[in-house]
C-alpha cells in the first residue's frame, strides 16, 4: 500500500468510526426488539420490515396491435391517401394505493396526433381502453375494464397535437391476486 493510499485508508476508516460507534449504541437501546428506533426519545418508533415493504402495484403494457390509431374520411377505410390523423401512444407511468380488498390505480397515458392527407386543424376524440386482467389467464373475464374519450387537438399551424390522459382506476383483489396487468391502447369497436 502506497502512503498516498494508506492516508486515503485512515482518513475513511477516521471518518466511519464514530457512525459505526453510534450505531453500535443505538442497537444497545433496542431492549431486544428486532426493529429500529427513530429520534426524539420521548416519542420513539420501532420500525419494523413491514415499514420498507412496497406495495403491490401491477405494470402497465400496451397492448400489441392497439398502440396507434389511423381515422379515414368517410367511405375510404384503409385508404392511405383518405387518413384524417393517426395518433399513437407513447408513453405510459401508474402509482398504486392498494387497500386490503381494492387496489387504487392512478394512470397516465401521453402520445401524439398527426393530421393526414385529409386531415385539418381542430380537436379531435381518442378511444382509449384500460383493462386489468390476470396475467396467467388473459382471456378470462377483465377485473376492470373501461373506454374513455381522450381529447386532442391539432395545431393549426403544424395540424399535429400531443394528448396526456391521467385516470384513477379501482377494482377488487384477492390476497393472492399478485399476477396482474394493466393494458391500454386505442379501441375503435367494431368496424362495419
Amino acid at each position: 500500500m502506497t502512503t498516498k493510499e494508506g492516508s486515503r485508508y485512515r482518513y475513511v476508516l477516521a471518518a466511519a468510526l464514530p457512525l459505526m460507534a453510534g450505531l453500535l449504541l443505538a442497537g444497545c437501546n433496542t431492549s431486544g426488539s428486532s426493529g429500529l428506533f427513530v429520534a426524539p426519545a420521548d416519542n420513539r418508533k420501532v420500525l419494523t420490515a413491514a415499514d420498507f415493504a412496497t406495495p403491490y402495484c401491477p405494470p402497465v403494457d400496451i397492448r400489441g396491435g392497439t398502440e396507434a390509431l389511423s381515422v379515414y374520411d368517410r367511405a375510404h377505410q384503409g385508404e392511405a391517401g383518405w387518413v384524417k390523423y393517426q395518433a399513437s401512444i407513447g408513453k405510459t407511468a401508474r402509482e398504486c394505493h392498494p387497500t386490503s380488498d381494492t387496489m387504487n390505480i392512478k394512470l397516465g397515458i401521453s402520445g401524439s396526433v398527426v393530421g393526414g392527407p385529409k386531415g385539418a386543424p381542430g380537436n379531435v376524440t381518442l378511444p382509449v381502453r384500460v383493462a386489468v386482467v390476470k396475467q396467467s389467464n388473459t382471456a378470462g373475464k377483465p377485473l376492470f375494464s373501461q373506454l374513455y374519450k381522450v381529447p386532442a387537438t391539432l395545431a393549426t399551424s403544424t395540424v399535429r397535437g400531443d394528448f396526456t390522459f391521467v385516470q384513477e382506476i379501482s377494482f377488487k383483489v384477492a390476497p393472492a391476486d399478485r399476477d396482474l396487468i394493466v393494458y391500454v391502447g386505442f379501441d375503435e369497436g367494431k368496424k362495419s
